[in-house]
């Protein structure tokens, strides 16, 4: 229920004086933002949650299916899938609602099965996270004890929730004779201790992973990549600039592993001057130099019942600024998301 209210809430991002605005800001996972809860009816993923949308499906059977066509022939994500991704993560994937394709689901999938490395460029709450997940799930070998896919996220937050929507898909079928596939989430602040016995004694089969906990390890050579087929970066804009992640994701696509020994997909929401960056994705040699951009414009914007506020303040005064918008609004529940730990006292 609470993922349900996430996608319904409005929220306020916190801006310094210095910096100027940019509606971009208003979606990047990291900037300061309250949320609360409203009356509205949700209908699409409203910020840097889009993993939220995954997660209300279980519960509203999502806006993908309700939006769907009804013919009878209409493709379905299982016509898509079939022969590619194994029959009890289809049979999942119908069980918790999604039945029918998104158009980024529709656009890359049939591209991801051939091999190819993919850009994904579409809105928030378009898919995308689904999308990446059907393709690992259709290379992963559950009898083989390593690490087989990575999937890199810019916060600890977004990979709490990727982490949470690949176990719902990957989780032990009722057969007995089909094993189910471990996802490791190995995030910034997590048991650092355990994952490194737990990486020892049974690599997971999915690692989902900060950059900073995911080069520690690989520094300490507690984790090898050889044995990876499939090497996702999400909110990659955010990730290349970063001035603190942008050198360690570079590195990890370029030193820990190679471009030409796995598939690489890389998925956002926005992609400032994509076409400079697919060259440098090719150039740099991120990617395989046959990379697909598969771009889908939003076809319908946000809802109306989703009312998006900014606050410019100085850097100095956000935490008042935000202790004044808890004190006014004064939410039932809420969920404010922070670039670094500075609200210890909140």
């Amino acid at each position: 229920m609470a993922s349900h209210q996430l996608l319904s809430v409005p929220h306020f991002c916190l801006l310094s004086k210095v910096s100027s605005f940019h509606a971009p800001l208003l979606s990047t996972p990291g900037k300061l933002s309250l949320f609360h809860p409203t009356t509205c009816s949700p209908l699409q993923s409203s910020s840097t949650s889009r993993i939220t949308n995954l997660q209300a499906v279980t519960n509203t059977r999502s806006e993908i299916e309700s939006n769907a066509p009804t013919e009878t022939t209409a493709l379905t994500l299982r016509n898509i899938c079939q022969g590619f991704v194994p029959e009890h993560i289809l049979h999942r994937m119908e069980e918790i609602g999604f039945v029918f394709p998104t158009d980024i689901q529709r656009e890359a999938l049939p591209t991801l099965f051939t091999g190819r490395d993919c850009i994904l460029h579409a809105q928030t709450g378009s898919g995308k996270t689904l999308t990446y997940l059907l393709l690992i799930l259709s290379l992963i070998n559950p009898q083989r004890s390593s690490v087989q896919a990575v999937v890199v996220v810019p916060t600890r937050e977004l990979g709490m929730q990727v982490t949470k929507v690949a176990r719902m898909l990957a989780a032990k079928s009722t057969d007995a004779e089909v094993k189910g596939c471990t996802v490791m989430a190995l995030l910034d602040g997590g048991m650092l201790r355990r994952h490194k016995s737990w990486l020892k004694a049974e690599p997971p089969a999915i690692v989902v992973a900060t950059v900073a906990s995911l080069c520690h390890m690989l520094e300490k050579h507690i984790l090898r990549l050889d044995s990876v087929k499939v090497l996702v970066v999400d909110e990659v804009d955010f990730l290349f600039y970063s001035s603190k992640q942008a050198g360690p994701v570079r590195k990890l696509l370029t030193s820990f592993s190679s471009c030409d020994k796995r598939q690489t997909v890389f998925a956002s929401a926005s992609i400032p001057q994509h076409k400079h960056f697919v060259h440098d994705c090719m150039q740099q040699k991120w990617t395989k130099r046959d990379v697909v951009h598969i771009h889908v414009s939003a076809i319908t914007p946000m809802p109306l019942c989703l009312l998006h506020k900014f606050v410019v303040c100085g850097k100095k005064n956000k935490h008042q600024v935000l202790l004044a918008l808890l004190e006014s609004d004064a939410p039932e529940s809420a969920i404010i998301f922070v670039g670094e730990q500075v609200f210890e006292n909140l």
